[in-house]
C-alpha cells in the first residue's frame, strides 16, 4: 500500500527524481505497470484541468493585484514566444520541460482555448512520462545492481530537470533580448 501511495504522489507531483524512483520501484517490485501508467494519466489530466481553472479564477477573483500583474507579465513574455516560435511546438515543449498543473495555470493566461491548451500540455507531459520510462528501462538494461541503478535513474531524472529549465530559461532570455 506504501508503495501505491509513493508511485501515486510521485505521479500527481511530477518531479523527476520522484517519478524516476517511483517507476523504478514499481518496476523491481513487479507491480501491474498498466496501473502505474493510468494512475499517471488520470493525475495528468487533473492536474492540467486543476491548474488552468484555478489560473482563470484567481485572474477573475484577484483582477488588478501585484501577483497577477507579475503573472500577466509573464504570461506576456511567453505569449510573444509562443507567437514567434509557434504555439504548438512552445506549450508542448514546456509540457515536457514544467509541472502540469504549473503549465496549465500559466496557459490560462495564454489567449489558448482551453481544450487546445489542454491538449497541448497532455502531449508534452507524455513526451516527458516516455523519456522518463527510457531512462529507467536503459539503466536497468547496463545495471545488474539495484542500488546503483536506482542512484543513477535519480541522478539522471534530476540531471533532465536542470538541463531542460536551463534550456527553457536561455531561450527565454533570447527571446526576450531579441524583442525592439
Amino acid at each position: 500500500m506504501k508503495t501505491w501511495l509513493l508511485i501515486t504522489l510521485a505521479v500527481i507531483i511530477q518531479e523527476p527524481a520522484s517519478t524516476d524512483a517511483a517507476i523504478f520501484q514499481a518496476r523491481h517490485l513487479g507491480l501491474n505497470l498498466w496501473i502505474v501508467n493510468l494512475i499517471w494519466l488520470a493525475a495528468t489530466l487533473v492536474d492540467i484541468y486543476l491548474g488552468y481553472r484555478i489560473g482563470k479564477w484567481i485572474q477573475k477573483k484577484y483582477a488588478g493585484k501585484k501577483f497577477v500583474v507579475v503573472a500577466e507579465k509573464l504570461a506576456s513574455k511567453i505569449e510573444n514566444f509562443i507567437g514567434r516560435s509557434g504555439e504548438n511546438f512552445a506549450l508542448i515543449l514546456i509540457g515536457v520541460i514544467n509541472f502540469p498543473y504549473l503549465n496549465a495555470f500559466l496557459a490560462s493566461w495564454l489567449p489558448i482555448r482551453f481544450r487546445n491548451a489542454f491538449v497541448l500540455i497532455l502531449i508534452g507531459d507524455a513526451i516527458y512520462w516516455a523519456i522518463e520510462w527510457g531512462i529507467n528501462i536503459g539503466v536497468r538494461t547496463h545495471v545488474s545492481d539495484p542500488h546503483t541503478a536506482l542512484y543513477i535513474v535519480i541522478f539522471l531524472g534530476l540531471l533532465f530537470s536542470v538541463l531542460s529549465k536551463t534550456i527553457l530559461n536561455r531561450i527565454m532570455r533570447k527571446e526576450s533580448a531579441q524583442r525592439p
